[in-house]
C-alpha cells in the first residue's frame, strides 16, 4: 500500500496506521536530522516531533497528493522550528556522532576518517538553509519537481541553488584541507 493510501487512512481516523509510515520513513528521517544536527538525541526528538505533526495536522493532507512532499514540509518545519531555540548559525566542528574516530591505526580509515570530518566540518559552515537544500537533494526520496515544489521554487532554480551549494560546498572542503579549490 502506497504512502499516501496509508496517510489517507491515518487522515480518516485509523491513527494506528501511522505506525506503518513511522517505520517505512523514520530512518530517513533520523539521518536527515542527524546529518543537521550532529547530535542523535536531538535528532531523535526531531523524528518524534514530525510523526507528532504528522498527527496532529493530519486533517491537512489531501488524499491523493503525493505524501513525501508534504511528509518533508513537516520535517522542513520541525527543523527550522528547532533551529529557533538554537544560537543562530551554530558551527559544529566537533566530529558528528556515528562517524568513526579512525582509533583502528590503519592509515585508509584515518584518510577516510579525516575527509569525513573536513566534509562534516565543510557542511556546517554552510549557511543552514544550503544546508538542508544539498542534504534534501542528496538524501531524500524526493525528486526534483517535488523538492522544487517544496522550496517553492522552479525545477531550474533549483537546480541552480543545489549548483551553487555544492560549488560553496566544494570551495570549503578544499580550505579545510589545505588547499584551493
Amino acid at each position: 500500500m502506497e504512502d499516501a493510501e496509508v496517510m489517507a487512512q491515518v487522515r480518516a481516523g485509523r491513527v494506528e496506521r501511522l505506525a506503518v509510515i513511522f517505520e517505512r520513513h523514520h530512518l530517513h528521517l533520523f539521518n536527515f536530522f542527524l546529518r543537521l544536527t550532529g547530535r542523535r538525541g536531538a535528532s531523535e526528538d526531531l523524528v518524534q516531533e514530525v510523526f507528532l505533526r504528522l498527527l496532529r495536522y493530519r486533517a491537512s493532507y489531501r488524499p491523493g497528493a503525493p505524501f513525501a512532499p508534504w511528509m518533508w514540509r513537516i520535517a522542513r518545519n520541525v527543523h527550522h522550528d528547532h533551529l529557533q531555540t538554537q544560537r543562530p548559525h551554530q558551527l559544529l566542528d566537533e566530529l558528528p556522532e556515528g562517524i568513526p574516530d579512525g582509533q583502528d591505526g590503519a592509515d585508509v580509515h584515518v584518510m577516510r576518517d579525516q575527509e569525513a570530518l573536513h566534509l562534516w566540518r565543510a557542511m556546517n559552515r554552510l549557511d543552514p538553509a544550503k544546508r538542508e537544500l544539498l542534504l534534501l537533494s542528496r538524501n531524500s526520496e524526493l525528486a526534483y519537481q517535488d523538492l522544487a515544489r517544496l522550496m517553492a521554487c522552479s525545477v531550474g532554480a533549483l537546480k541552480v541553488q543545489v549548483h551553487r551549494a555544492l560549488k560553496e560546498l566544494k570551495t570549503v572542503f578544499a580550505e579545510l584541507q589545505g588547499g584551493m579549490p
